[in-house]
């Protein structure tokens, strides 16, 4: 598997589907916040936020979709048995611990019906950091 060490290396290695998937998202994560710096982690898109990995993407899946992993870097220690910290009004994110949760699209017509609600729950995500 290729390692990537740029985020225009990562987006030139994806076919035209994924790549606009990817393109739309990161529109809609950057928006989110000014402070955002986008960098490569787990070979992939990823957003730092106040020092710490807050947003990355998930795009090398068994299952072939693009996936948002929010997670709060090495802030604090993951509890698989509580409850998020963020209560997400829309149902778009799939907690697997109380830091980590994850938003899944299947194509670029689902990033379209998902991105009024990406965009509060990002920002609602992001004010947990403030």
């Amino acid at each position: 598997m290729q390692k990537y060490k740029t985020v225009d290396e990562f987006l030139g290695s994806l076919d035209s589907d994924k790549k606009a998937q990817v393109e739309a998202l990161r529109k809609i994560i950057l928006d989110s916040s000014p402070g955002l710096e986008e960098h490569i982690k787990w070979n992939a898109p990823s957003y730092i936020y106040e020092g710490e990995d807050w947003i990355t993407f998930n795009t090398l899946n068994k299952q072939g979709v693009v996936n948002i992993v929010l997670h709060m870097g090495a802030l604090r220690k993951e509890d698989k048995k509580a409850a998020p910290i963020l209560h997400d009004t829309t149902g778009l994110i799939s907690w697997s611990s109380d830091i980590r949760g994850m938003i899944r699209f299947e194509n670029i017509k689902d990033v379209q019906a998902k991105s009024e609600k990406l965009s509060t729950v990002l920002k609602q995500w992001l004010a947990i950091g403030q």
